[in-house]
């Protein structure tokens, strides 16, 4: 684990306005102990973490948002800045060999827009972490972009292996090419519920503009995918890696929830709305 302890207490430290002997007291630790987190020459564990970053959470002050908000306004015009939430910690060089090929776009590294869409997939692990990572030269790369649309749709019905009996659809085979030499895919995000609504779509239980009017319905912004090591390598860096204590991943569990309540409700209204309208995927893939 390699958070930076010492630069979040230093943002603390001004933020409250404490001075090195009020904020030891406040986290029960001797000046010593704090002075040795903060010039680097000491490092708690993870449980002695958890207890430093559930108080300064509990001061209202939420360093992972602050730092979203920081970065981004750093940020040069060929630069992304984007988050990463990892189960348990990136160890070693980043490749996309450790994905899981079975993504919304197959092997890849997975990034969101937002600290809360990162945090969002990996706030009931443990041990998760929150990367914020610079992607820089985009002017340079191969970029495709997705909206909610049944090309997107379909690309990640198929990289998600629920399409095996259209393989042989020449309209398919054309969405696979047209992503063949790109570097970074730009596409929707979705949650369990929304690949819920994709289902009914492949099963043939609703038409394609049901269910794109039903995914439009809930917005839970973009994901960034990086298809190849070479971009990996040349164009993306670790700003940050940073902590997430146990009430900031239960608050975005929280919000997860209540969003996922609302864009229930929303898809169920779209779906009858546009019941019988558009078609279906036997009649695009064949």
């Amino acid at each position: 684990m390699n958070v930076n302890l010492s630069e979040d207490l230093k943002k603390v430290k001004i933020l409250l306005n404490y001075t090195n002997e009020e904020l030891a007291m406040e986290l029960g630790v001797s000046r010593i102990t704090l002075s040795r987190w903060i010039n680097n020459e000491n490092y708690p564990n993870a449980l002695t973490l958890n207890k430093i970053y559930s108080y300064i959470y509990s001061k209202g002050i939420k360093l992972n948002l602050i730092d979203e908000e920081l970065y981004k306004s750093k940020a040069s015009k060929n630069t992304l800045v984007l988050f990463h939430g990892s189960k348990s910690g990136i160890d070693g060089p980043l490749t996309i060999e450790k994905s899981n090929e079975k993504k919304d776009f197959g092997k890849g590294f997975y990034l969101g827009e937002s600290v809360k869409q990162a945090v969002s997939f990996v706030s009931n692990y443990p041990n998760s972490l929150l990367y914020i990572i610079e992607l820089k030269s985009i002017d340079k790369l191969n970029i495709k972009y997705f909206d909610v649309s049944k090309e997107w749709m379909i690309l990640v019905a198929y990289f998600r292996g629920r399409i095996e009996d259209y393989n042989d659809s020449s309209y398919l085979k054309e969405l696979i090419d047209s992503i063949k030499d790109v570097d970074v895919i730009v596409a929707p995000i979705a949650d369990n519920s929304m690949y819920a609504i994709i289902n009914d779509f492949i099963e043939g239980g609703i038409t394609d503009e049901q269910c794109i009017n039903a995914l439009s319905a809930n917005r839970l912004g973009k994901q960034v995918v990086i298809l190849n090591d070479k971009t990996l390598d040349n164009n993306v860096r670790i700003i940050k890696e940073s902590f997430l204590c146990v009430e900031e991943k239960n608050q975005y569990e929280l919000d997860k929830e209540s969003d996922r309540n609302v864009g229930k409700a929303k898809m169920i209204l779209a779906k009858r709305k546009y019941a019988g309208i558009g078609k279906y995927i036997e009649e695009i893939l064949i």
